[in-house]
């Protein structure tokens, strides 16, 4: 199977060995037929819902405080609440959204009745926000809890008055209390990220709000706004160049825009600065078991490492899995999301991972298909199953399909190069002429990005052989 996806490059079009045996094969389609089944056909317990809450910038206006001071109490919260393994955070990008379809402004404090109906319409159980006013030499800070449980009812936390830096004890308490409020449940671990998360990290706020407006912007999701918080994260490191946690989220800005070394090395940087972030380890993890040079025993090194520290990183779990996988460790690779699956039932990676298994290795069409829908319900913006879908219709013949997951990727990141060209095979097929009009946009994007000098050279004889009038293979 030609493939693009998670463990792809331009050789991928060779089949992987397989060493699976049948009986092995038929627990697995055991196992993945229904969440939350075990390699013995017994049903694990269901962990309980995730808590969906969703975290404003706070709102003010002050003398003497730095531009955009109210994301820096929101990013603090939002940074201790992103951890705790029965939350769910929303994005900013989906705040920003239903804002707009509420014709409510972002930057202005909002009335109580306002953030009930914003809370409804993100179908959060909670959501935070609050102000903050210049208070002599010092700021004062108020938190506003919004529970949209019953008829909803906005909750003001206590205002607290202190240095304009000490926002990170007032989000400390505010994050306890609206864990609490929204029942969310909390592990021994959670608890010892959440000491974690309010240890600092800089002790510069100029370094810290520029940080925080960075991971803001990160949370839109686009290729813009990741550029956007590359110029932000490089203020915040010239504020204080041994902040680890701006080190990290440059790394994660730089990955996205295909960036991929210097990414690498701002997650190295964080790690010689501060060695047990495990973040930093799970996402040099992403980027070395996606590299072209096939890095795949760093990547589980780096992904080991992340669970040495968290055992319960469901993430690092996955991509251990998907380590194992890309060196054709099939069952060690189910062994890793099942236990991804025992933290996280509704981890949609697992059901990513696991379509490629059933596909690329055994060519279990229907098993594939299922896994990769599963994948999308339990995260509908998880591009790489859209892209793992349309590849997979593609091979199958069924073009018109293949089309409508890539424009759908397409749709929500219209510079995705794997998707640009998944298209142009895909029309090659139904519309030679948008196939043109399609292999010239890959070339156009692609060519400047180092990871896609050999697709480009297949690009371009694609073109070719369309503009000659030949028939495409």
């Amino acid at each position: 199977m030609r493939t693009r996806g998670s463990f792809g490059d331009a050789n991928s079009y060779l089949p992987q060995p397989r060493l699976l045996g049948l009986a092995v094969w038929m627990a697995v389609a055991g196992v993945f037929a229904a969440p939350g089944v075990d390699l013995a056909g017994q049903g694990t317990p269901a962990a309980p819902p995730k808590v969906a809450i969703a975290v404003l910038p706070f709102t003010g206006s002050g003398d003497g405080l730095p531009d955009g001071y109210g994301f820096a109490p929101g990013e603090a919260i939002r940074y201790a609440l992103r951890q705790m393994r029965g939350a769910r955070l929303v994005d900013s990008a989906e705040v920003v959204a239903a804002l707009r379809r509420l014709d409510l402004p972002l930057t202005e404090g909002l009335p109580d009745d306002a953030l009930i109906r914003l809370a409804r319409e993100l179908q959060v159980r909670g959501l935070i926000a609050g102000s903050y006013a210049a208070d002599g030499d010092g700021v004062r800070i108020q938190a506003r809890l919004v529970d949209a449980t019953g008829p909803g009812r906005v909750i003001p936390c206590e205002p607290t008055g202190g240095p304009v830096g000490g926002f990170l004890a007032s989000s400390g308490r505010t994050a306890r209390t609206a864990l609490q409020q929204f029942q969310v449940r909390l592990t021994p671990l959670d608890e010892q990220r959440l000491e974690a998360a309010f240890a600092g990290g800089t002790a510069s706020l100029e370094a810290y709000v520029s940080y925080a407006r960075a991971a803001w912007e990160q949370g839109l999701g686009t290729r813009d706004a990741h550029e956007r918080a590359v110029g932000l994260l490089t203020k915040a490191l010239e504020a204080d160049q041994n902040f680890a946690q701006a080190r990290v989220a440059l790394g994660r800005s730089l990955y996205a825009t295909n960036n991929r070394w210097k990414a690498s090395g701002e997650f190295r940087k964080a790690l010689q600065i501060h060695p047990n972030l495990a973040e930093a380890h799970k996402l040099l993890g992403d980027m070395l078991v996606t590299s072209p040079r096939r890095l795949y025993d760093q990547a589980a090194q780096a992904y080991t490492a992340a669970l040495a520290i968290w055992p319960d990183y469901a993430e690092a779990l996955v991509g251990l899995g998907d380590a194992r996988q890309a060196k054709g460790q099939f069952d060690d690779a189910i062994g890793e999301y099942k236990k991804a699956l025992a933290i996280e039932p509704a981890n949609a990676r697992v059901y990513l991972g696991m379509g490629k298994i059933y596909y690329n290795e055994k060519q279990l069409y229907h098993e594939a298909v299922a896994a990769y829908q599963q994948a999308i319900a339990l995260d509908p913006k998880l591009l790489d199953a859209h892209l793992s879908l349309g590849e997979l219709y593609e091979e199958k013949g069924l073009y018109e399909e293949a089309v409508a997951r890539y424009s759908h990727v397409l749709s929500v990141e219209p510079a995705h190069p794997g998707a640009t060209y998944g298209l142009a095979l895909a029309y090659e097929k139904v519309d030679p002429k948008r196939a043109i009009e399609q292999w010239e946009r890959y070339i156009e994007l692609a060519t400047s990005l180092p990871s896609e000098k050999d697709w480009v050279d297949i690009a371009r004889k694609h073109l070719g052989k369309l503009q000659r009038g030949e028939k495409p293979n």
